[in-house]
């Protein structure tokens, strides 16, 4: 018996405001994990903000709120998409999600169903952070990071099409593409925000960035077996 931690990215959830959340990609992500829950295996799903996200964090910017204020709302999106994952999980996952102030409490986590669901604690760094944490807390190493691309690139491949994709990278390098930033913007976009990132370093936690779009991927890191994507380790 396993328990993984995934990081479901909002752009996996939400899309568009045609698609504020996708219930047939949570399906199809509830349906993959199914054969592992049945072996015995446990999954903490940790939920992004994604369209939702950007859409309030955009009002607050619009009216000149500050940095805090557009990291709360996007906390709270994030914390909502929790809520809607549970919902399609049922009776396979904990009634209650992790949000906001558990965070400071997750020792006593209760965690008997197969399933358990996290969204963010506070404003400032992303839901990467709060999965590094969880994975910490669980005496796990990795963190299955569900995203938008395939890996991390050595530059932005909207911006560089001579961008490389690197298989396996340290945080140092993976510190050095992102240009040493310190802090997490709110709608920053990256394959792992700054301060899970130097938290994961600190705490030898791998992230493994795949493109939650093509989900026989996951299932390949699942098995155990070769994926399309990246390991960011120490």
């Amino acid at each position: 018996m396993k328990t993984y931690i995934i990081k479901v990215g909002g752009s996996n959830l939400s899309l568009s405001e045609d698609i504020l959340f996708d219930f047939n990609q949570a399906e199809r992500i509830k349906n993959i994990l199914l054969p592992f829950i049945q072996n015995g295996d446990k999954f903490v799903l940790i939920t992004g903000g994604g369209y939702t996200s950007r859409k309030y964090q955009n009002l607050f910017n619009e009216k000149g709120y500050p940095d805090y204020d557009v990291h709360y709302i996007g906390t709270a999106i994030c914390n909502l998409n929790a809520i809607m994952l549970r919902a399609v999980f049922g009776d396979l996952a904990e009634s209650e999600v992790i949000a906001f102030n558990d965070f400071e409490n997750l020792e006593s986590i209760n965690f008997n169903k197969p399933v358990l669901l996290a969204g963010a604690a506070k404003p400032g760094p992303s839901s990467d952070w709060d999965s590094a944490m969880l994975a910490k807390e669980l005496n796990g190493n990795v963190v299955i990071s569900l995203k938008n691309i395939n890996g991390v690139y050595s530059s932005d491949p909207k911006k560089d099409p001579n961008a490389k994709k690197i298989d396996t990278l340290t945080w140092d390098e993976y510190l050095n593409i992102i240009e040493n930033k310190s802090s997490h913007k709110p709608g920053d976009n990256l394959p792992v925000d700054p301060v899970a990132s130097k938290f994961s370093k600190e705490n030898n936690i791998q992230f493994y960035i795949l493109d939650g779009r093509n989900l026989d991927e996951l299932v390949k890191v699942l098995n155990g077996e070769k994926f399309d994507g990246s390991i960011i380790k120490i």
